[in-house]
């Protein structure tokens, strides 16, 4: 059985080992780390001997005509790959939105230090790091150097000793891909869920089909039609290497064998020669550097991203993400994402989803990343030895056969999609799925207001509720992520279980009745309520109705606004200097007179609930004061929307507003909320409803050997 036949068989055997036993063979990543290393072994050394005795043996005119050729060929591939995409992002189906994500945690992609990338100042330092671009600098550097030397006969051959040696090496390294593609496939398809793959059905199908349809046709064919080496020849030679940075996701490590292949290729074809091998030697790890078709396909992403939103682009836009994109991917994909993004005013949110598709389509994005640079290598070897055949028959009917592939797949998805992709949820079902960690008692909800008397319940709160045997809680019903009622009807949140506890403990009934803040203390007065639990700052002017408790949680005070206005509000300056600013403040004047002294050009709305801004009630407001740990609750389920933080950590205390002047039953909920701290309850629900853990899954993957056989629980 060939190579490829065997990378086959792993990649199989490893996705049904993976269905199988779930996230039991998770582990097996480790082994497929170690096999992808052992690949990374003898990449750079080559880099480094291919480029310095592949220029080093040209003439300066070679050079040149090489650097114009080559980057002719390179520019065609660019104009070609992004007709692609943006043809590819008519198949989107025209439906109001897709299904929803978001992100409880803001993003913060790193970026990175681009005099270390790509100026070798320290060539070791830049070896030991992978910095690639700095190492081809380098490399480029010393072979133009070396092409003026006339005694340059034998530091040449040094460098194609090196490069032979790491072939070899690589050679042998790779006969074990079978095996590292086994593990890699099995830990893959053993943790990765059905929720991850039908979320983004319409970007990942796609992606997928374009890069199957550039794969088996166009960039072959493109090939075959402007150098006469048959079709099937070509897809042939390049198998090997296209499957082995398919399964490991990498197209770095497969750099030796695509120019093992190019050359054994165009020396069947009688133009294997020094000239057409040095420059193959030169393209191979130098189109490395620039962006590829499956960097270029993160622009379908973006593209997907403003669809999935509900985010229109016009053709200025189209113009600019085709620009702007592509100067972009110079660097990393993970700089570049966020800030296509906020430049189209795409919700940042979706940056995380563009992680989560990156399991599918990072394995699509390396095979195609290898075939673009051999395409490039191929044409700009003969490009730059006069070897190529170009026929005006041959190239239209490629360029035919190319448009109505398109046309085919076009068609055809967009029709699949609008039969299959389901309508967008209501936005009030967002987190509708969302349960309480743990229902430990019984209770009833009140969803309307309750009439308020003007009678005072007299004696303390503490021996009314052991008297009575019900602990009547107030809540707010859309306080996110405090207490909130979803569209099935039930009360979850952070303090409806911390409520829950609290009964539990007293060994009373539990009711939950909802409150506005300016009924809030005569309620706790008339006994209408004995506490209110609904994350509630403790700032002064509420302390003119009620007694607070000592704090149970410190959150963190930001502002809430439109995702695309994020960066005005982390830079103070531009804050102050914006003279049409209106901020919203919810139910308390505490923090005005501090914005009034930090922005003087703002103007101060008050809104009863924070649902209130995103509902079409917000008074004009611009963005919302808020703490970051329910600011970002809405932003979930409001993706167009995002929080900052306060850039000096500006704490809040949540506690618990109780009858006004009831000392004891104050030093109760002291002591409790003490309690609770120290068994880990604070703790642990702060991890469930801030951080994030009651978006993620409870139960373990799906797999046969749990779900069907049942030999595992």
């Amino acid at each position: 059985m060939s190579l490829s036949g065997r990378i086959l068989v792993g990649l199989v055997v490893g996705i049904l080992t993976g269905l199988f036993f779930g996230e039991l063979v998770a582990d097996l990543k480790v082994l497929g780390d170690i096999f992808v290393r052992l690949l990374q072994i003898t990449v750079l050394p080559y880099i480094v001997a291919s480029l310095i005795s592949g220029i080093g043996r040209m003439s300066m005119a070679h050079a040149r005509q090489l650097a114009v050729r080559g980057g002719l060929v390179l520019l065609f591939i660019w104009i070609m790959a992004l007709v692609l995409i943006f043809t590819a992002a008519l198949a989107f189906p025209s439906i109001d939105a897709a299904s929803f994500f978001g992100s409880a945690a803001p993003v913060d992609p790193r970026q990175p230090n681009l005099y270390d990338l790509y100026l070798p100042a320290n060539i070791f330092y830049s070896l030991s790091n992978n910095f690639v671009p700095a190492v081809v600098l380098f490399s480029i550097l010393v072979g133009i150097a070396l092409i003026s030397i006339e005694e340059k006969d034998s530091i040449l051959h040094f460098f194609d000793g090196i490069a032979k040696t790491m072939s070899r090496i690589n050679n042998i390294v790779v006969q074990l891909t079978p095996y590292g593609i086994f593990a890699i496939a099995a830990a893959a398809s053993g943790t990765m869920t059905i929720e991850e793959l039908g979320r983004v059905q319409v970007y990942l199908v796609t992606y997928v089909c374009l890069a199957v349809l550039t794969t088996f046709w166009i960039f072959p064919g493109l090939i075959s039609a402007l150098s006469g080496i048959p079709f099937g020849e070509v897809f042939r030679t390049f198998r090997d290497p296209l499957v082995t940075a398919f399964a490991t996701g990498n197209q770095f490590v497969v750099l030796p064998q695509i120019a093992a292949s190019c050359k054994q290729l165009l020396a069947r074809h009688g133009a294997g020669d020094e000239q057409t091998d040095s420059a193959v030697d030169i393209l191979v790890p130098v189109s490395f550097n620039f962006p590829s078709l499956g960097k270029l396909l993160v622009l379908l992403f973006v593209l997907f991203a403003a669809w999935f939103t509900d985010v229109e682009l016009d053709a200025a836009n189209g113009f600019f993400l085709a620009s702007a994109g592509l100067l972009s991917l110079f660097g990393s994909i993970n700089v570049a994402v966020p800030y296509m993004l906020d430049a189209l005013r795409i919700p940042s949110d979706m940056f995380q989803l563009f992680l989560v598709t990156g399991i599918v389509v990072g394995r699509f994005g390396a095979m195609l990343a290898a075939l673009h640079i051999i395409v490039l290598s191929i044409l700009g070897a003969l490009a730059m030895s006069g070897r190529l055949r170009f026929s005006l028959r041959l190239f239209t009917r490629y360029l035919l056969l190319t448009f109505m592939g398109l046309v085919l797949m076009v068609a055809a998805l967009r029709v699949y999609f609008e039969l299959f992709v389901p309508p967008p949820p209501p936005r009030e079902e967002v987190l509708a799925n969302v349960e309480l960690s743990s229902r430990w008692i019984p209770f009833e909800v009140s969803t309307t207001l309750p009439e308020i008397t003007q009678t005072q319940l007299s004696g303390s709160r503490v021996d009314h509720i052991l008297h009575s045997g019900i602990l009547q809680v107030g809540y707010r019903p859309n306080n996110l992520p405090c207490s909130y009622i979803t569209p099935r009807g039930e009360l979850v949140g952070y303090d409806v279980e911390m409520a829950q506890a609290l009964a539990v403990d007293l060994e009373v009934e539990l009711e939950f009745v909802p409150f506005e803040y300016d009924d809030l203390g005569r309620m706790l007065a008339a006994g209408d309520i004995d506490v209110a639990m609904s994350c509630i700052a403790s700032l002064p002017d509420r302390f003119a109705y009620a007694t607070f408790s000592d704090p149970y949680l410190t959150l963190r005070l930001g502002f809430v606004m439109p995702d695309h206005e994020r960066a005005l509000f982390m830079d103070l300056d531009k804050l102050r200097a914006k003279t049409d600013l209106t901020i919203a403040l919810v139910s308390s004047h505490y923090h005005e007179e501090r914005l009034k002294h930090l922005l003087p050009n703002v103007s101060i709305v008050m809104l009863e609930s924070a649902e209130d801004f995103f509902t079409g009630r917000s008074q004009g407001a611009d963005a919302m004061v808020l703490t970051v740990e329910e600011g970002s609750a809405y932003a979930y389920r409001y993706p167009q929307y995002t929080v900052v933080g306060s850039s000096r950590e500006i704490g809040i205390p949540a506690s618990y507003p109780v009858p006004k002047g009831d000392l004891e039953m104050m030093q109760f909920m002291n002591n409790w909320i003490q309690l609770k701290r120290l068994d880990g309850t604070i703790d642990a629900l702060y991890q469930y409803w801030m951080l994030g853990g009651a978006a993620k899954q409870k139960q373990p993957r799906w797999s046969v050997i749990r779900d069907v056989l049942g030999w595992v629980d």
